[in-house]
């Protein structure tokens, strides 16, 4: 067996590792328990989503550190007025069709998870928009889009990073959603996926779509903090 086709393999194992484990700590938390278990298993794919990468780059592939410097700060205003423009289409989307979401069993989905408590919606707010988005920076465009790009080049990287990125969001919103409107929603989901891959691409710095995605998070949870006050 090839050097190159030993790699291949590789990213492809890598792959298939890291994409299913966000999908599967949904299912399992809405179908199976949303209780104590269920966050352990959320918690415990979040630990996974850090440790596979974190391993393959320094053990497997004995890459160097790196913090995925910015190369110009005007690059970060980029990120910032793409994080601004994406959160001004959402906005605009949620008062067009936010009329159409069942808010009481949203309310409901969110109180299984302790999530109707204040408090622990704003420790989850926080930690969703330093935390997560930077995360799933980390795994989808950093550690996804290049094992992609290794074995399919750039092209395909950008559409397929994006679909990996908008296959768990698009199976928690069917819990939430009517499903015309999880399809308007991932549609929506999967072009921010691909924007995101292309900022990546461009500028090869996860803080510049971070920055972009933190500011879309803020808007999300803006909006779920208006439908529990309600």
């Amino acid at each position: 067996m090839g050097t190159n086709e030993e790699v291949y393999q590789k990213n492809w194992l890598a792959l298939l590792l890291i994409i299913p484990l966000p999908t599967l700590s949904i299912l399992y938390s809405l179908e199976i328990s949303q209780g104590w278990s269920g966050n352990l298993v959320f918690l415990l794919s979040k630990i996974f989503m850090i440790t596979i990468p974190v391993y393959w780059y320094f053990k497997l592939e004995k890459k160097e550190f790196s913090w995925s410097p910015v190369k110009n700060k005007n690059d970060l205003w980029i990120g910032f007025g793409f994080g601004i423009g994406m959160s001004a289409v959402i906005g605009i989307a949620w008062l067009i069709f936010g009329q159409y979401i069942d808010q009481n069993a949203l309310k409901e989905l969110l109180e299984g998870n302790g999530l109707t408590n204040p408090l622990v919606y704003l420790g989850v707010t926080i930690y969703w928009i330093f935390g997560n988005s930077l995360l799933e920076e980390f795994v989808f465009r950093w550690f996804i889009f290049e094992k992609f790009e290794a074995t399919m080049g750039s092209k395909y990287a950008l559409y397929l990073s994006a679909a990996a990125f908008t296959l768990h969001h698009s199976i928690a919103m069917l819990y939430m959603f009517p499903i015309s409107l999880m399809i308007l929603a991932s549609i929506g989901i999967f072009i921010g996926g691909l924007l995101w891959s292309w900022l990546y691409l461009r500028y090869r710095s996860i803080w510049v779509v971070f920055l972009s995605h933190a500011i879309v998070d803020i808007m999300m949870f803006s909006i779920g903090g208006i439908i529990l006050l309600k």
